[in-house]
Formats: structure tokens, sequence, C-alpha cells
């Protein structure tokens, strides 16, 4: 079966586990998609940005929804960002765990067959909106009860990755982004209710 891989790191022959402070998964894994239009969207800027955090939806018929958590996020994230999209073949299983319906993981190095550049990310995640296969949800279009579900996953991302007492670029990112989620959250801690 065909399974892709989207990153920013190029020449790589094997993808080999990793395991992500910021992944659901704790233990080294290599992740895979049935998607390659979802590996695009993990083709981040990690050292500006420090976390991966995209939400996306996958509806039942492929059709991949991007939620903006603030205003102008599809840009901020992929505008200018180029990376590589790695195909891999393969007797993978679908894990249910990952919370993504065509994601796969390999605990083991999977072999790259070939891969693609991707000079700008944001260009080709647009160019699916041409397809049918990609829509759009800006942050101010979003119902009041979307944005509270955000509010809460970043205070609780806040609070579950100890980012109020680090510095790096998650901190930042947080700050920067979501400076009334990062102030409430602190409020809470100094409170004893985070």
């Amino acid at each position: 079966m065909e399974y892709f891989h989207g990153t920013t790191v190029g020449g790589l022959s094997e993808l080999k586990p990793y395991a992500s402070p910021f992944s659901n998964l704790k233990e080294p894994v290599v992740y895979l998609t049935t998607s390659r239009q979802l590996a695009l969207h993990y083709i981040w800027d990690m050292k500006r940005i420090g976390v991966k955090m995209p939400m996306l939806d996958i509806r039942n018929d492929g059709t991949l929804v991007f939620q903006e958590m603030f205003s102008g996020a599809l840009e901020y994230f992929y505008k200018g960002v180029s990376g590589y999209i790695y195909r891999c073949i393969g007797d993978y299983e679908i894990n249910s765990n990952v919370g993504v319906n065509t994601c796969a993981v390999s605990k083991t190095s999977v072999p790259v067959t070939d891969f693609e550049f991707i000079e700008d990310v944001y260009k080709s995640i647009i160019s699916y909106g041409d397809k049918g296969t990609f829509i759009y949800e800006r942050y101010e279009d979003l119902p009041q009860w979307r944005i509270d579900v955000i509010r809460g996953q970043i205070v609780r991302f806040i609070k579950r990755n100890n980012l109020l007492n680090d510095i790096s670029a998650p901190s930042r990112f947080i700050q920067e982004k979501f400076p009334q989620y990062w102030n409430e959250a602190k409020v809470l801690n100094d409170c004893g209710l985070l």
C-alpha cells in the first residue's frame, strides 16, 4: 500500500521512529498517511513555531477541513514554507490511537520509495480547494462554541506541556497567538485551578 510523510527535512532514504513530546503516542514511531493532501499539512516550520498543531478534520469522503485557531493561521503556518513529501510502500496498519483515520505508524524505520519537493506548501494546500477536497474554515467565521473549544484545547495544551514554566518556541508561539488564553492559564495556575 502507498503511504506519505511530510517534512521540511530533505535527503532521507528512510524515515526513523521519533517520539514527539506533543504527540498523543508517547513511544517512538514513524507517522504515515494514505493521504498525500494530509502529508502537506505536516510540512511545518518547527524552528519558528516549535510544535505541530493544525486543526484538521478528514471527512468520510476524504475531504480535508482546516479550521483556523486564530486569524490568518493557514498563511502563518504554511506560506513560503517548502519541504518534502516522502512516498513509502509497505504493509503498515492504520492506527486508530493516533486520532486520524488515514494514519498508520511504524515502530521500525520505513524505507523511502521516492519523494516530491514542495516549493510553497500554502499554494499546494490551497490547490486542493479547486479539486473540491479542501475546505478552509476561517477563524472569523467560526461560531462561538467552536472558539470556546479552541480556548479549551489551548489551555489544556499549556497545562499538559507545562508551558507556563518554559521559555521554548511552543511557549512563545502560544503567548503570541493566544495571549488571552495564556493569561487565563496563568491566573488559573496561580489560583491552583489549572
